[in-house]
């Protein structure tokens, strides 16, 4: 399991078990930016890659 699945699943497992909504809400909104904070990661590390690859954009 990747650190982003384990995160994803104690933020799920701590909003289920939250009474009120407000709380529940903040780790819906929480995890909702964990997964893009995830796929800006992986885009950043993509044009990495791509520039050590290509020296005309060097």
């Amino acid at each position: 399991m990747t650190n982003d699945a384990w995160l994803h699943q104690q933020i799920q497992d701590l909003a289920q078990r939250q009474p009120q909504f407000t709380d529940r809400a903040f780790w819906v909104a929480l995890d909702q930016m964990v997964a893009e904070q995830a796929q800006r990661r992986d885009q950043l590390q993509g044009e990495i890659d791509g520039r050590t690859w290509r020296p005309d954009r060097w």
